[in-house]
């Protein structure tokens, strides 16, 4: 963000800006947009204020009819069409938004050393929950980032450092085959888990029990991936019988309360259907299907009928999971790790264990592992310092992600399209780094639990206007907008962080005080200033300046890939001390 500019620049400046302004709903005109938000409402005019006629769903597409200002209109169907805020949504041919997604398929990954640490997240400030050797085989690639890989293999699944593997080219079959159409299955044991992952070690979301019928959308070898009450899952194939067609008459998937005054049901799931009955307030029902967030429902006179689902309160989730049994071995991580007589770090050390070696477990007490050593005798190690194996229960001491779950940030990368930002000494553009910055800390977030939106996640331009007003539309708990600066002394070096109000003061140190901690550079302090985005947004708000890359000699360190890390984590540990007392 630079400072001073020459006068021709300013102008230059000033007329590219409104100029992108004008343009950036107009350039939508006769082509499709894509929804960036779980729902949207349409409505009868440009106005946030007028009637809602329709609602559409994430990654739904729509062709535009007229763009005016901030608004596009959309037609919902052949016969309706509606305004709808371009700030949520993308051209069909550029990314969305609102997350950001980079998986790259099916490639698998070659480890190139041995005792390769494996996070939960993507930074060394996360838990170690494995490690893999040089020999390590069948290891599947999930994601990337500049300087991480998600991988799962060998029962484990977490991000490695990028510097200690190598990518391998993209297999031709596809990791998760699609099943044919209206499959369903039946689940066959009491207490099956709902996994978030194809994996015995990923997070239980829930269980099913012996009868119950799931619609089932994919698979992954002998998992199969099911849908219930919206939300999907992964199960074991090994516990479910598949059948084609719809579920068995009668066969519930969950119950909902309708939350408006009257719904109606309809012939089929479209507002073109015929209604057939009208529901008041309150009334529950049998969900027996789903269908682009349209639920069927089985009525008490036995007929069928389509309702809204955006209008249904599903309050009826699969039960919670079971205790975790000890079915597995720790793996020790570090040299001389102590073994002790009891769970306690003040308990008498009675062995201690090297790296690589293992040992089965007995029992688990609260974030302790009660392990038997080889001559016979149990002993305890905290579970926070080795890892793990089997499908026992992992344990972590609680981080930063203790205050960062469920919490709802937006990360604003400066700048993007044809508006460059700064330029550095040597030619760097500010939009480059913002964005790499952005990707990391969006990673490292989503990590913990966070529910992380992104104002861009490629090199396009969105209208100053739009980036507050998504933190806005989000209700974030905090909005980040990320910045690198420039002015015509090259000796100016530091960073800076902004805010408006006096409320955000707080958030302004803790992620200032972090970002001094970690990034190395002069301090210069944290400070309120009237910016656009920071007025704009009702929602707390940092605009924080990184670096000044007309410094020749700090353009070449915010441009590494250390320097890159170390600021995401920065923002991530200041984030997280904030929330820890807010």
């Amino acid at each position: 963000m630079r400072q001073k500019l020459p006068i021709f620049l300013i102008a230059l400046l000033l007329f590219t800006t409104v100029f992108s302004f004008l343009n950036a709903t107009s350039a939508l005109a006769n082509k499709s947009v894509v929804v960036a938000t779980d729902v949207l409402n349409v409505r009868e005019s440009p106005d946030v204020n007028a009637k809602v006629i329709s609602k559409v769903s994430r990654g739904e597409s729509y062709p535009v009819v007229e763009a005016k200002g901030e608004w596009v209109k959309i037609q919902v169907t052949s016969s309706k069409a509606g305004w709808i805020a371009s700030y949520l949504v993308v051209a069909s041919s550029e990314g969305g938004i609102a997350s950001a997604t980079r998986s790259g398929g099916s490639s698998s990954v070659q480890v190139l050393t041995d005792d390769l640490r494996i996070r939960s997240g993507p930074g060394t400030n996360f838990s170690v929950v494995g490690y893999f050797h040089s020999t390590s085989e069948n290891i599947q690639y999930l994601d990337e980032n500049e300087n991480w890989v998600k991988v799962r293999g060998e029962g484990l699944e977490g991000w490695v450092a990028k510097e200690f593997v190598s990518i391998q080219a993209k297999k031709q079959q596809e990791q998760s085959q699609t099943t044919k159409k209206n499959q369903h299955a039946t689940i066959t044991t009491d207490g099956l888990n709902i996994r978030k992952e194809p994996s015995t070690d990923a997070t239980v979301l829930g269980t099913l029990s012996t009868g119950q019928q799931v619609e089932v959308i994919g698979k992954n070898g002998d998992w199969l991936n099911i849908k219930l009450e919206g939300t999907s899952g992964w199960i074991h194939g090994d516990y479910a019988t598949v059948g084609e067609g719809e579920p068995a008459e009668g066969a519930v998937l969950g119950h909902a309360t309708i939350k408006v005054a009257a719904l109606n049901v309809r012939s089929e799931p479209s507002l073109n259907g015929t209604v057939i009955e009208q529901l008041p307030q309150g009334t529950k029902v049998m969900i027996v299907s789903e269908r682009n967030n349209w639920c069927e429902i089985l009525m008490e006179n036995g007929e069928r009928g389509w309702l809204a689902g955006w209008f249904l309160d599903k309050n009826i989730k699969a039960s919670s999971p079971p205790p975790s049994t000890a079915e597995g071995s720790i793996v020790i991580v570090d040299d001389a790790t102590n073994i002790r007589s009891a769970p306690t770090t003040s308990a008498k050390v009675v062995h201690r264990a090297n790296k690589g070696e293992e040992y089965p477990i007995v029992e688990i007490e609260n974030d302790w592992y009660k392990i038997k050593l080889t001559d016979g005798s149990e002993a305890f190690v905290a579970g926070w310092i080795v890892a793990s194996k089997g499908t026992t229960q992992r344990i972590s001491r609680a981080g930063g992600e203790q205050y960062l779950s469920n919490k709802v940030i937006v990360i604003d990368p400066g700048h993007g399209g044809r508006d460059v930002g700064a330029i550095g000494a040597s030619g760097t553009f500010e939009k480059d780094l913002t964005l790499r910055t952005s990707l990391l800390l969006y990673d490292k977030l989503r990590a913990a639990g966070a529910n992380v939106f992104l104002t861009r996640q490629a090199d396009t331009s969105v209208p100053l206007q739009n980036r507050p007003q998504l933190a806005n539309y989000h209700r974030a708990d905090a909005f980040i907008s990320i910045h690198y600066d420039s002015i015509d002394d090259s000796s100016v070096t530091g960073n800076t962080t902004y805010f408006y109000s006096d409320s955000e003061a707080v958030l302004a140190e803790n992620v200032h005080s972090s970002l001094v901690q970690y990034l190395n550079l002069r301090d210069r302090g944290f400070r309120q200033e009237n910016y656009l985005v920071l007025r704009e947004s009702m929602q707390p708000s940092l605009l924080l300046e990184l670096g000044y890359i007309s410094n020749r000699g700090e353009e070449l360190t915010v441009k590494s890939g250390d320097f890159q890390e170390r600021a995401s984590t920065a923002i991530y540990q200041g984030l997280a001390q904030y929330f820890k007392g807010n």
